[in-house]
């Protein structure tokens, strides 16, 4: 009796199907022509230069590279 219910459990799990979910694949629109990099700098200007980029709502990627940009190529940012 017992070996029933078993069988008839096996059976009711081959009825079933199981939907595998499907993982939606979407291309990036555009490639960035950047480079990681990274240095070492002390602790202290790390911690100004992050407080400069909180007061002027940039990110620091963006005060560095205006940083470099203005300095090594004469390029002046707003």
């Amino acid at each position: 009796m017992a070996k029933q219910d078993f069988s008839a459990l096996i059976g009711k799990a081959k009825e079933t199907q199981v939907k595998t979910p499907i993982q939606k694949v979407v291309p990036i629109k555009q490639k960035k022509n950047e480079t990681l990099f990274s240095l070492h700098i002390p602790a202290e200007k790390l911690k100004a230069l992050k407080m400069i980029s909180v007061e002027q709502n940039i990110s620091l990627k963006n005060l560095i590279n205006a940083a470099i940009d203005e300095k090594y190529f004469n390029e002046a940012t707003d």
